[in-house]
């Protein structure tokens, strides 16, 4: 699956776009009951919503966010997805285009298939993850070469499904909740601090937000190379405000900018695992 934050949230730096999303699974413990989350149910549905992606201060990269209930293989689910593509002056130097999803037992709370597809300067890179829970693997396809993995870790949530659970899950600041990260290399315990609300400039004018910031149990910094957090509105619906990723190779925030009209990808695809109905 997508590394912890490998394949970042879809942002430009001086090569252009690439995918970012953060990577999670199911909620094991947590400390304190959340401020709203009898507001929202097991799992945020919205969207799609538009977020303005900036590297060093400067646009970069437009990105969507969008959750909806969705059937799986006859199974009750949540389907999140979200599309990207850089900017038009980024554009002229690298081109990037991108559409990841995934697909969340409703039930069960723990993701059932993940389909990556990110076209970079004219290279379509396609990877697809199918959990199998009752053979215990992974049905893992990339460029059109399929392999079965062992997978006997239990639930667990895909990079999209961290930021839109965690959202129920916050409780108020000095609190945290502890999850479980799927990640390329397994299966990581993880806990997200909720560190403060703070005051902070949005579209909508200044709102105080609610940070949460996840880390690995060692205390390491979430996916290891940097900082990453995220600000929520923390009224009934903890609307997704900020992604902030503290990089080596600079800062990358997503904005929220409002509704979208639609898709950011502009090859114009709607593609899912086979059998998704």
């Amino acid at each position: 699956m997508a590394g912890a934050v490998s394949r970042r949230m879809i942002a430009v730096s001086a090569a252009g776009l690439a995918a970012v999303a953060a990577t999670v699974a199911i909620y094991v413990a947590g400390s304190g009951p959340p401020a709203a989350a009898p507001e929202l149910g097991e799992f945020p549905v919205e969207g799609p919503l538009a977020y303005k992606v900036e590297y060093l201060g400067v646009t970069c990269g437009h990105m969507s966010l969008e959750s909806r209930r969705a059937t799986f293989r006859g199974r009750d689910a949540y389907h999140v997805i979200m599309t990207a593509r850089n900017s038009d002056f980024f554009n002229k130097i690298y081109r990037v285009d991108g559409r990841i999803e995934s697909w969340v037992d409703a039930a069960t709370m723990t993701t059932m298939a993940y389909r990556s597809d990110i076209t970079e300067k004219g290279e379509r890179d396609i990877r697809q993850y199918v959990i199998d829970r009752e053979r215990n693997v992974v049905v893992a396809e990339k460029d059109g070469k399929i392999e079965e993995v062992p997978f006997e870790a239990g639930a667990a949530l895909d990079p999209l499904a961290f930021i839109f659970r965690g959202r129920v899950l916050a409780g108020y600041p000095g609190t945290s909740f502890s999850l479980r990260l799927l990640t390329d290399k397994g299966v990581i315990e993880t806990v997200t601090r909720v560190v403060e609300f703070k005051g902070m400039s949005t579209f909508e004018g200044r709102r105080v937000l609610l940070g949460l910031q996840p880390l690995t149990t060692d205390s390491e910094m979430f996916a290891r190379k940097g900082e990453f957090s995220y600000w929520i509105d923390p009224g009934p619906q903890r609307a997704l405000y900020l992604l902030d990723f503290k990089l080596g190779f600079g800062r990358l925030v997503a904005r929220l900018t409002g509704p979208a009209d639609g898709d950011f990808d502009r090859r114009d695809l709607a593609q899912g695992p086979a059998n998704s109905n």
